[in-house]
């Protein structure tokens, strides 16, 4: 019977290089989104297709030989052993004690054994003679390829819109289990290769039942925050968890890094929101205002309250936050504002389609500056797209999370930009005469999200902390706590994320 080397080609593509993406997302979460994870995954990969790609060339070569297991044979082990392992990874890696340890493993073994099929594939699928061998080859390369770039796009565009991690292994693993039965039944029915692969396909199809019991189970293990899991929100474009805290507000937690919290209440102040607040004594009155990251809503809920506002343009990439923030009644409230125009989709792309906008004020709700594509928010080329969609009295501010650096960038771009604690505050005028000003004391006093007045009379203590000079920093400062000269980040050097990565936190 023929063997259909051009399918089983794209098929071991399509399932291998669909796994693949499912282990860069699960590694990066698992590492917390630094920016080596693609490469580690990817190394891992490329030498478990390696050693597979070995294994079947050395079995291709033995074919002739009587008592040589038959190839195809060989193959469907591959493919079985392949599955077998990506339906087990999620369990595997909640029931061992140290799962960043086994997670190398994991990566590799797949490939490897996905791999072995790879060789085989060619082997079958080569017909010799004049004019044949070469046009034969290039096919089964070609359907490998396609199958090599189709997987990753369903993956990401298909599977993870619909399902969890956890259940997109599973998946996977299921639907490869299901080509090594059909092989096996198709190449010697009755065997024990066969009984193995329709036993495989019963353990695939029970696990894809146990999986919707527990669909999150894999990153609620992997989650970096102690305190129990209140909420988890799973999208294609990222993973997001809130952690249960009464007193202080629950704790978010995105991409598996400190996110911010839920807390809105100036008293208790556990997530700095002082550094949002204290934008009112220089825009205290803001007509248009843009915010880039929504995160749960809470600074959305803040800036609400400022008076004199009357458009918002709130940006977020990710819309699992949404989904998140209707769990919360005062970010719900921020996001259901009849003022705001909330955006699904990148920052850059938003002001470049709209050149003629101008905000009073640009908040950035930036992450930590050392995870993947940080640089395309602290850039300079990003900063001063910014700075032409902004009044002449317009203020930017974004949480710098410790980067000297970031400063340096900002100030390269405004006449003005000195740090607020973490903030980065930037713009025309030197904003740190202003918060000394008695009209600060009044705009903060101003602020009422929802209607409500978010300072008691007895809270000057508290306003007087929030606008007090010694937090301020200048560059001079930055730069000595540092320890180095501070540099210019730009789009590509991307010092944030490679050079300097978490050893900037010193200023934190």
């Amino acid at each position: 019977m023929t063997f259909p080397a051009h399918v089983i080609s794209f098929l071991v593509g399509f399932l291998s290089l669909g796994a693949e993406t499912l282990w860069v997302r699960t590694y990066a979460f698992a590492n917390q989104s630094t920016p080596h994870a693609l490469a580690i995954v990817l190394a891992l990969f490329l030498l478990g297709i390696a050693r597979g790609a070995a294994i079947g060339g050395a079995r291709c070569a033995k074919a002739a030989d009587p008592g040589a297991r038959n190839v195809v044979d060989v193959a469907t082990v591959g493919i079985l052993a392949a599955s077998g392992t990506l339906i087990l990874s999620p369990v595997l890696m909640t029931v061992l004690p140290a799962p960043l340890l086994v997670l190398p493993v994991l990566i590799f073994l797949p490939a490897m054994f996905f791999s072995i099929c790879f060789p085989i594939c060619h082997h079958l699928g080569t017909v010799s003679g004049t004019g044949q061998t070469g046009r034969s080859l290039s096919r089964v390369y070609a359907a490998n390829i396609a199958g090599s770039m189709c997987g990753p796009l369903v993956v990401n565009f298909g599977l993870l819109q619909v399902a969890t991690t956890q259940t997109a292994f599973v998946v996977i693993g299921a639907a490869g289990i299901g080509l090594a039965a059909v092989l096996a039944l198709r190449n010697a029915p009755g065997t024990r290769l066969a009984q193995a692969g329709l036993g495989g396909a019963a353990f695939a199809a029970a696990s894809l039942g146990i999986v919707a019991f527990a669909p999150n189970l894999l990153m609620m293990e992997l989650a970096a925050y102690p305190d129990p899991i209140r909420h988890i929100v799973e999208t294609r474009q990222g993973i997001i968890v809130s952690h249960a805290d009464d007193a202080k507000g629950d704790v978010i937690f995105g991409g598996n890094v400190y996110d911010g919290r839920t807390n809105t209440d100036p008293r208790i102040n556990s997530n700095g929101i002082n550094r949002i607040i204290m934008l009112a004594a220089l825009q205290p009155k803001p007509k248009r205002v843009l915010v880039i990251g929504l995160s749960v809503g809470t600074w959305q809920h803040i800036i609400g309250g400022f008076p004199g506002v009357e458009h918002m343009d709130v940006i977020e990439i990710n819309p699992g936050y949404l989904k998140l923030a209707s769990h919360y009644d005062a970010q719900k409230r921020a996001v259901a504002d009849p003022r705001v125009n909330l955006i699904i989709g990148d920052g850059r792309k938003f002001l470049r389609q709209n050149p003629e906008v101008r905000y009073d004020l640009v908040v950035m709700n930036t992450t930590w500056h050392w995870r993947m594509y940080t640089s395309l928010l602290l850039s300079r080329e990003f900063m001063s797209l910014l700075k032409s969609h902004m009044g002449e009295t317009a203020v930017l501010a974004f949480n710098a999370t410790g980067s000297g650096d970031a400063l340096k960038t900002a100030a390269a771009v405004f006449p003005h930009a000195y740090l607020y604690d973490s903030f980065v505050v930037a713009g025309p005028f030197d904003w740190r005469q202003t918060i000394r000003a008695p009209a600060a004391v009044a705009a903060l006093r101003a602020i009422k999200p929802a209607g409500v007045p978010l300072f008691g009379p007895k809270d000057d203590d508290i306003i007087t902390d929030f606008l007090a000079e010694h937090r301020a920093t200048d560059q001079a400062q930055a730069q000595a706590k540092t320890g180095r000269p501070l540099e210019v980040i730009t789009d590509r050097n991307l010092i944030t994320e490679y050079r300097y990565g978490r050893m900037a936190l010193k200023l934190w």
